[in-house]
């Protein structure tokens, strides 16, 4: 079934603004999305905030795209942790269309653990670790 491997999914209606001229949602709209969920999830799972001193960068985002979604269409996008390196960490997620019960993308963020005070990678934080481990469904591959 849809998301079973996700416990933290976030729901919403496409809005107008996310519509391009080809009458679907615009592909930068998708980024958009997750980079949203993934700020959500840092903030409630590891509760933590993307302006605090310890934090995380993006190097590589990666975005498949299978079907168009549509105005006012119900979404719902999971997002998970999916691997876990020394400073790196990669965040998957998928977004599906809840009115067709289809897929129409998912993709691939690779994170690096970072401090805005000394502006450098550090190594990722043991407690954000064990806070994943212990909430996700599928542990993440280390």
């Amino acid at each position: 079934m849809a998301l079973d491997d996700f416990r933290f999914v976030r729901r919403f209606r496409v809005a107008y603004h996310d519509i391009d001229m080809l009458q679907h949602a615009n592909n930068a709209a998708y980024v958009v999305w997750l980079e949203t969920v993934r700020c959500n999830y840092f903030d409630e799972v590891l509760g933590g905030s993307i302006t605090g001193a310890n934090s995380m960068i993006v190097a590589r985002l990666e975005m498949n795209y299978e079907q168009p979604l549509g105005y006012r269409e119900d979404v719902a996008i999971g997002c998970r942790v999916s691997r876990i390196g020394r400073k790196s960490f990669d965040v998957s997620f998928e977004i599906w269309s809840e009115t067709r019960r289809q897929r129409a993308a998912y993709g691939l963020s690779t994170m690096v653990a970072y401090s805005y005070e000394s502006k450098t990678s550090i190594t990722f934080p043991e407690p954000w670790g064990e806070i994943i481990e212990a909430y996700e469904f599928v542990a993440p591959a280390v």
